[in-house]
């Protein structure tokens, strides 16, 4: 063990014992981050930074970890002044550990007043407490803090676009380091196009935020655990004090991290709110052009720090497990928001039997972390069929006659504006061979005005032969096609023809099924990084 873990060690031993305190609380409660270990002891909280150097973050000195105590106190208090007390030396004396100055220096504590339990907005959000009122409240003392802290000349550097560019590709790096392991290979190398892709394509608006000095000296990390909603007073606490860089930021992307944080725990509709009412506030309509860039990145910082948090041996392998879920789900977020933006979406995957659409719909459902529906578990559900049994040919004319089908095809439709509409992406599998069916959901999808695509998997007929072939040795097969079907349904096929090209994505089923996938999610998140933003002109 080296002597900083040790030091470690003896600290939190330390901050553990009710003792330690000159006000002996009645308990304490011990909380660690990836950066810091938090001594809940009412009614105060006391904050120890760890001995890290992650590259973005260094307290690794004594000096380091004092500074940054007293810098996270001051620039806190723009927010909130009365929540932060005092920077508290701890002094080692004699083999024993003490807060004051007898003694050796060892350590530094960030005292501050510990806020009542249940009113932070996290919290609030689970309890189903969280309102647009109370988010209005937390948006005005957003703008007047925007309004006081203007930009200047070295802020406003940050705001170029190597400045962005090195701190999302500094993110993409650490992200990258655990490629494999917590995050999926084709999530990561989208999620990365996805980002470059725009940096690039928008320049001009980048370039038009710093000259209307949008680059402020913001919060940095502003999500839902950092703020108080109590007896009608706002505390905004923790922002970013180790790195100015993650601190002079665009105030869209500094609001982009609460409305991410809101749709990551199942309200997108106030995460709208929150974006949307931010630009009335401050009479900013580019930020919303904006918002599903930053969201993207935003959700990839909390993925980093998901991943380092994993990592730590000294975290409790139970919290370490909920971290590596939590980074799946971020990774997850962002990859929707490459893909399709903050609005919900469905892709409808389609193709003749046998191209290997319900694998690729499930590989991309699991991926975006959304709902999967399939035609062929539908068809039998409703029926009371077994899924994995192939009933009699008399059962089967009945349960494939074009009635049974355009029942199918209109639960598949409801099921998925119902998801939809609540603000939650889909994928759809089913054959989609018949335009009539495919008009129905294009025109439904459009009168919503919500987001979809058609994906059609295309594969040489001696494939499909083979794979219904296939099909009698598989025992887990709901699809009823087999290859004496083929003829059938190869002539029932009709063409997508009539489907708009910028509806339309179509992917060879002969690749392998990651090759599909990054061919396919690739070409999405082009389209969404390249869609014109014709407001952004300067």
């Amino acid at each position: 063990m080296s002597e900083a873990e040790q030091s470690s060690l003896q600290i939190i031993s330390f901050l553990q014992q009710p003792t330690s305190y000159p006000h002996h609380p009645a308990a304490v409660t011990l909380v660690q981050t990836h950066a810091s270990v938090l001594a809940l002891a009412p009614p105060f909280v006391y904050k120890v930074k760890k001995h890290v150097d992650l590259g973005f973050m260094k307290f690794t000195t004594l000096q380091e970890r004092k500074t940054n105590c007293e810098r996270e106190r001051q620039l806190n208090s723009r927010f909130c002044p009365d929540l932060y007390v005092a920077v508290l030396p701890i002094a080692q004396q004699e083999g024993q550990l003490r807060f004051g100055t007898d003694g050796e220096i060892v350590e530094y504590a960030l005292q501050m007043n510990l806020l009542p339990d249940g009113y932070f907005a996290d919290q609030l959000l689970q309890a189903n407490q969280l309102t647009a009122e109370m988010l209005e409240a937390v948006l005005a003392v957003l703008k007047a803090f925007y309004e006081t802290y203007r930009s200047d000349a070295s802020v406003s550097a940050y705001g170029e676009l190597p400045a962005i560019r090195k701190i999302v590709e500094d993110n993409l790096t650490m992200i990258g380091q655990r490629v494999g392991e917590l995050v999926h290979p084709v999530s990561f190398s989208t999620i990365s196009f996805y980002l470059r892709t725009f940096m690039e394509r928008h320049e001009a608006l980048f370039r038009k935020r710093v000259q209307e000095l949008r680059i402020q000296d913001c919060h940095g990390d502003l999500h839902l655990d950092h703020i108080h909603i109590w007896q009608d007073k706002i505390s905004i606490f923790d922002c970013i004090e180790f790195n100015d860089r993650f601190r002079y930021t665009d105030v869209a992307s500094d609001i982009a991290f609460l409305a991410m944080d809101l749709d990551f725990h199942g309200r997108p509709e106030l995460a709208t709110y929150v974006s949307g009412r931010m630009a009335e506030l401050l009479q900013d309509p580019d930020m919303q052009l904006l918002m599903d860039f930053y969201k993207c990145a935003r959700a990839c910082v909390r993925a980093k720090v998901e991943c380092f948090r994993a990592e730590e041996e000294e975290v409790p392998a139970a919290e370490r497990q909920l971290s590596r879920e939590r980074a799946g789900k971020y990774i997850s977020l962002a990859l929707r928001y490459a893909l399709f933006g903050s609005k919900p979406a469905v892709l409808l995957v389609m193709g003749k039997t046998g191209s290997g659409k319900t694998t690729v719909a499930r590989n991309i459902a699991q991926l975006l972390d959304c709902r999967h529906l399939n035609s062929d578990v539908i068809r039998k559900e409703t029926a009371g069929l077994p899924l994995y049994q192939r009933p009699s040919s008399a059962i089967r004319e009945s349960l494939y006659s074009n009635e049974a089908s355009d029942a199918v095809y209109q639960r598949l439709l409801q099921e998925a504006l119902a998801t939809v509409s609540n603000g939650h992406y889909m994928v759809v599998d089913a054959t989609f061979g018949s335009r009539n069916r495919r008009a129905a959901f294009a025109e439904a999808l459009e009168q919503q005005h919500l987001m979809y695509y058609f994906l059609e998997m295309q594969a040489p007929d001696d494939v499909l032969r083979k794979r219904l072939a296939q099909r009698e040795h598989c025992a887990e097969e709901v699809s009823d096609a087999r290859l004496e079907d083929f003829d059938h349904l190869r002539l029932s096929y009709q063409e997508p023809d009539e489907i708009p090209a910028h509806r339309l994505l179509r992917a060879d089923a002969e690749k392998k099924s990651d090759e599909v996938l990054q061919t396919v999610l690739t070409e999405l998140a082009q389209r969404k990084a390249l869609l014109p933003l014709k407001e952004a002109e300067p």
